[in-house]
């Protein structure tokens, strides 16, 4: 059975070997411990196993009678001991690269549950300020420590929640004239540039979701190389401002585009669109899905644009827009 003790002692060689003593006399294992100096005592957090029928007050009398002051004990797991700064690179990893939200990271690094700690005397707050200026508050029931409260605040500022708070960079320029192609790895950068570059509307016609920036490498890599089909560019210059991907799901034909509000009503989702049944249509399919959130009617217009003859369908507050491949006119790039 595994305990978190937090105890605080006065400065002063030999506080540790008292702790250390009285444990091992009872039987208690130390086989974690951070030190968080805070003049002029020093708090001590140690990771113990002690054996069965111990229990939280048990934990903390030991602790107290050894010189501690200040002392709560809580059950932890085995995530417990991985040293601190492995698991905040751990969980700098799982907001960016796995979509995981900065707050749910930032309670279990902390440590926030259970409540229930000997000699509870209310919980402490901890206040971070995000990179746009608003707040957020964690509590505890244990006292958070000046350490904790540094990696918390530089966890927070470095991820700065995905990049939801970043402001859009700039637009890409106008100049050029856009050419569709197919994507590849090498346009893993610039495709997720494009979607840096897109408003949260635009962003969330195209995924139905509300979607974090930056974009997380694997999201990209899966844009550019989807596993069961092809992605589609609009290039201009050095810059992509539209992407689509054109799969196969349940042996129906779909695509999904995104065009970066700079260069919407400019007619690139109507030559995607094109390109997109193109390439459908040579491999053998005999209708396409356009995918998008209900309220899209641009991706509407764009298809009467394109001269396809549609049926609209809604399917769980989405649209799918489905028009036949068999007319070459149609198709024609």
């Amino acid at each position: 059975m595994l305990w978190r003790v937090r105890t605080t002692f006065a400065d002063r060689p030999g506080s540790l070997a008292d702790i250390a003593l009285a444990c091992g006399r009872a039987g208690l294992n130390i086989l974690g411990l951070q030190v968080f100096p805070t003049t002029p005592h020093v708090t001590d957090d140690l990771v113990v196993s002690a054996p069965e029928g111990w229990t939280d007050v048990m934990v903390a009398e030991l602790f107290a009678t050894a010189g501690g002051s200040d002392v709560s004990a809580t059950r932890v797991g085995d995530a417990s001991l991985v040293d601190a700064p492995t698991r905040y690179l751990l969980g700098v990893h799982d907001v960016l690269e796995s979509d995981r939200d900065v707050v749910e990271v930032l309670h279990e690094l902390l440590e926030t549950e259970p409540p229930d700690v000997a000699d509870y005397a209310g919980h402490d707050v901890m206040v971070l300020t995000r990179r746009d200026g608003s707040e957020l508050t964690i509590s505890r029931a244990v006292p958070f420590t000046d350490v904790e409260r540094t990696r918390a605040q530089a966890l927070l500022s470095l991820v700065g929640d995905a990049g939801a708070d970043v402001p859009l960079i700039t637009p890409a320029s106008r100049a050029g004239t856009p050419v569709v192609r197919q994507a590849g790895l090498p346009d893993i950068e610039a495709v997720s540039a494009l979607h840096e570059r897109c408003s949260v509307d635009t962003l969330y016609q195209r995924y139905q979701v509300p979607l974090k920036m930056p974009m997380t490498t694997r999201m990209a890599r899966r844009l550019v190389a989807p596993d069961h089909g092809i992605a589609l560019l609009v290039e201009v210059g050095t810059d992509v401002v539209g992407h689509g991907v054109l799969e196969v799901v349940d042996e129906a034909w779909t695509f999904q585009l995104i065009v970066e509000d700079a260069w919407q009503q400019h007619g690139l989702g109507t030559r995607l669109m094109r390109a997109a049944a193109q390439r459908a249509r040579q491999d053998g399919a005999a209708r396409l899905t356009f995918v998008t959130a209900g309220s899209n009617d641009r991706l509407l217009r764009a298809v009467g644009r394109a001269g396809f003859v549609a049926r609209v369908e809604r399917h769980d507050g989405n649209v799918h827009i489905t028009v036949p491949l068999r007319d070459r006119a149609s198709v024609a790039p």
